[in-house]
């Protein structure tokens, strides 16, 4: 491409200071890591004075099936002949072939997949659906956790994202408690207000602690004692990272919704999915909303209203 053949290295620094994040530009430039990746192939990349180097960060698992694979982006090309975005009020050929597929990859009970275009949005939509599964609105996370940096999924986040952005992360709404600790869990629980527990299997930002012998199954046992939804995030650990699909599934636990993004496209198209069980997806089935589109497409909505 003209613009990599063109790109130096200098201009590039610059122009990410003076329009893009300045921040965390300096940050990177204050440590003395002065990297541009360039050209990028399999589990290598260059960077823009040609030196190759292998990707061992994988970006959380975006590119666990390497930078540019051949084979997803020869799929997206192919798709690209017949397909464009499409219409959300209608099936499709293709979202419907991959929601069948993700299904038959995912444990015993999961029924239906909402897609999105990131892993926070699919937070974001995982939440929301628990609210309405549940009629309650509190979120239950782990301290220092992260989730994303969009609306809901932000302020189920830790502090350090959540408040710059102003999120409502007042206990009312949010609650956060330390990883590996039931008796925290159970606390927080034991209100009967919560929503749902959303975790990473293996938290990131947390330090990647694992959880310990016992302690996923025994928070999976707390949500159904107290009628709250298990959200897995497994936007980093999902997808054979863990040696399983979902890794989850290697401590015994099949949570109410399983998110996905990241390397769901290998990092060619940006997309992700909520994967939920019948309670978690009910108003997916939800035929008062189904009679509204219907009487927007004919034309007569006020006389559903």
């Amino acid at each position: 491409m003209k613009i990599f053949e063109e790109a130096n290295k200098k201009q590039v620094f610059k122009d990410s200071l003076t329009y893009w994040n300045s921040g965390k530009t300096q940050e990177w430039l204050d440590l003395g890591i002065d990297l541009i990746m360039g050209k990028r192939e399999g589990y290598y990349f260059y960077d823009l004075e040609g030196k190759k180097l292998m990707d061992v960060h994988i970006n959380g698992g975006t590119y666990s099936l390497g930078h540019r694979n051949k084979e997803v982006i020869e799929a997206l090309v192919e798709g690209t002949t017949q397909c464009d975005m499409g219409n959300h009020h209608f099936p499709s050929v293709v979202k419907a072939a991959l929601a069948k597929t993700v299904i038959e990859a995912s444990p015993e009970g999961m029924t239906h997949v909402v897609y999105g275009s990131n892993g926070g949005e699919a937070i974001d939509l995982s939440l929301k659906c628990a609210r309405n599964a549940t009629g309650r609105r509190k979120i239950i996370s782990v301290q220092n956790c992260y989730h994303g940096h969009t609306g809901l999924a932000v302020a189920a986040g830790s502090e350090r994202f959540a408040k710059i952005f102003l999120a409502d992360t007042t206990e009312e709404h949010n609650v956060k408690v330390p990883f590996n600790d039931l008796k925290a869990m159970e606390e927080a629980l034991s209100k009967h207000d919560a929503a749902c527990v959303i975790m990473e299997t293996i938290p990131a930002t947390y330090g990647f602690p694992l959880p310990e012998d016992g302690y996923l199954p025994g928070v999976k046992a707390l949500c159904e004692k107290y009628g709250a939804l298990y959200i897995a995030d497994e936007v980093q650990t999902g997808l054979m990272r863990s040696g399983e699909m979902w890794a989850i599934t290697t401590y015994g636990v099949i949570p109410d919704m399983i998110v996905t993004s990241k390397g769901f496209s290998g990092g060619i198209y940006p997309i992700s999915a909520v994967i939920m069980n019948d309670r978690a997806s009910q108003w997916m089935r939800c035929r008062a909303i189904l009679r509204i589109h219907k009487a927007l497409l004919m034309g007569s909505p006020m006389q559903f209203l």
